[in-house]
């Protein structure tokens, strides 16, 4: 039998790899954006207010002066004078009658409207354009002309455009929870 003092103990040792990324920069995207410019016409209606005068002889006596009256939409504007006869008498001399009128009508002007592209390239270390990022059609919208937008519906409803009033909201069937 063996003793323990005979017994060689050799001790077998294994390496770990440990790997690490070290962040190092090999390139960038650069984004140039782009103004367009095109015509649109852009119809609006414009009301225009006008007043027409009208001087109304009247030469009747009056028992003094008269206040303004209004008439529909015609503003009367008494104008009296006194005549010293062996007695005074109020004459009413004339009315001035002022009728407010209101033309509508629809005017077309082209207007300037702007639009803005970008476009977005990678590149190297180097500063070098290596790819050139296509848009992608079903992430943006199409552009509308602002005649053509159209309405939201009610179901369309934006609640809050800020993250932070949309977060931590529990749903409809969630109970309601306080941080402690």
């Amino acid at each position: 039998m063996r003793s323990p003092e005979d017994e060689v103990v050799i001790p077998v040792v294994g390496e770990e790899v440990k790997a690490d990324a070290v962040p190092k920069e090999t390139g960038g995207v650069r984004v140039t954006k782009h103004v367009h410019s095109h015509d649109e016409v852009v119809e609006q209606e414009l009301r225009t207010g006008r007043v027409d005068v009208k001087h109304v002889h009247m030469n009747r006596p009056v028992d003094g002066p008269l206040p303004v009256r209004r008439s529909g939409n015609t503003v009367v504007v008494p104008v009296v004078s006194e005549v010293v006869r062996v007695e005074r008498q109020w004459i009413l001399t004339e009315e001035i009658h002022l009728t407010r009128r209101e033309e509508v009508r629809t005017v077309q002007q082209t207007v300037p409207v702007k639009q803005e592209s970008a476009t977005a390239e990678r590149v190297n270390a180097a500063g070098d354009v290596v790819e050139t990022i296509a848009d992608q059609p079903e992430e943006r919208e199409k552009s509308e002309s602002v005649l053509h937008r159209r309405a939201p519906q009610k179901a369309e409803r934006v609640l809050s455009k800020r993250p932070k009033l949309l977060r931590n909201r529990p749903s409809a069937g969630d109970a309601p929870h306080r941080k402690s």
